[in-house]
């Protein structure tokens, strides 16, 4: 079950959005398989709305709740979060909560899920919707055990040449930015349907592959990006998966100037960056941890996590990064991630933290990991680890 609340200070507004959940209610449930609550409205007053959304949390801490608003946003200048999204992101970030603001021009817009017109259509409002709903279900904690089979899980780098495992690893990750809301339109509308840029050409990429007799599918990525020179073998081949997409093929040219991603996004990191640059220090982020919906919950996430900080300490890379949302920071914490800085990030439309693990730490949990004293959840392989 998804909670619907509603804080509409426009009545005209109001009444559309619940004339269009109505007719849209049904076509939601089955797009996204779980059904959609009576819509309560919680009323326009912004000190009450968050004392409600904090109060249904700490006595419902594990469902999932979207939020339609048009209060969430500035009423002047470019279309951007207030301190009403904000603070319900401050707060809030730890929860699988959405957010749908009304606007009159829908845009993406940072730290909001979607966005709407005041008379939005049914199709404008089902879409937003379910996209959101898709990124609560995705990004909260399964609950069911998983539905799909296959005898095991392997996880390896995906082999340089192959053309057909990366075109799945990247389509992966497009479906599944889609739903996240990570993607700018152009990106969401591309025409080859697959997330690439340019620091895939520095990365070493991670499958996690579901095995079912002789047969292989992909289920599950990740990368570590270095600031090392491009691989010019994974040039060629990325070249040719985007050569009839424009849109991507841009992001594919169009360098990160800091080297990593995340060194575009914190001001707060420049110290880090000066150290990393002065003493020319190898470094990685890892980032695209993603498992597909419905092989969620047998710890595949936290084996291509270890499989990357392996690759990571066996590379020699001296620090290692990342970005995540609040909600998945316990599970990087567990392997020794620690936070550095809040902050938006660059070519995401959301908030994150971002955390560092340092080299002994990182040494000490892969150890852990080949040793057998942290947990492995699942039956996986991936280095040697069985």
């Amino acid at each position: 079950m998804i909670d619907v609340v509603i804080a509409l200070e426009d009545a005209g507004a109001n009444r559309q959005v619940h004339d269009v959940l109505r007719l849209a209610a049904d076509a939601v449930a089955e797009q996204t398989g779980t059904q959609i609550s009576e819509p309560l409205d919680i009323g326009h007053e912004v000190g009450r709305i968050i004392d409600w959304l904090q109060t249904y949390f700490l006595d419902n801490p594990a469902r999932l709740l979207v939020l339609i608003s048009d209060l969430l946003l500035r009423p002047e200048g470019p279309p951007s979060a207030n301190n009403l999204a904000k603070r319900c992101q401050e707060i809030l970030g730890h929860y699988a909560f959405g957010t749908i603001a009304i606007t009159a021009l829908p845009q993406r817009i940072p730290d909001i899920d979607r966005t709407i017109r005041p008379d939005t259509s049914r199709s404008e409002f089902e879409r937003a919707l379910s996209l959101t709903i898709g990124r609560l279900q995705y990004v909260a904690a399964p609950t069911k055990t998983p539905a799909a089979k296959c005898d095991s899980i392997l996880v390896r780098p995906l082999r340089s040449t192959n053309e057909m495992e990366f075109r799945s690893y990247f389509a992966l990750r497009h479906r599944v930015y889609t739903v996240m809301g990570y993607l700018d339109d152009e990106m969401e509308r591309c025409r080859s349907g697959l997330e690439i840029n340019e620091a895939d050409l520095r990365a070493i990429h991670l499958g996690a592959f579901c095995r079912t007799g002789p047969q292989e599918r992909l289920v599950g990525t990740a990368r570590v990006v270095t600031n090392d020179e491009a691989n010019m073998t994974l040039q060629r081949v990325f070249e040719g998966l985007v050569r009839n997409d424009p849109v991507v093929r841009q992001r594919l040219i169009s360098p990160y100037p800091l080297s990593l991603p995340i060194f575009q996004s914190y001001d707060e990191m420049d110290a880090i960056m000066q150290e990393v640059f002065s003493r020319r220090q190898r470094c990685g982020e890892i980032s695209r941890v993603i498992v597909e919906s419905e092989f969620r919950g047998r710890g595949i996430s936290r084996a291509l996590v270890a499989e990357a900080l392996r690759r990571s300490v066996d590379g020699g890379l001296e620090r290692v990064f990342l970005e995540c949302l609040k909600i998945h920071e316990a599970l990087y914490g567990s392997f020794g991630f620690q936070p550095i800085v809040e902050g938006p990030v660059v070519d995401v439309f959301r908030t994150m933290v971002a955390m560092e693990l340092r080299p002994t730490p990182a040494r000490k949990a892969v150890a852990a990991q080949a040793s057998g004293e942290a947990e492995r959840p699942i039956a996986w392989q991936g280095g040697g680890l069985l």
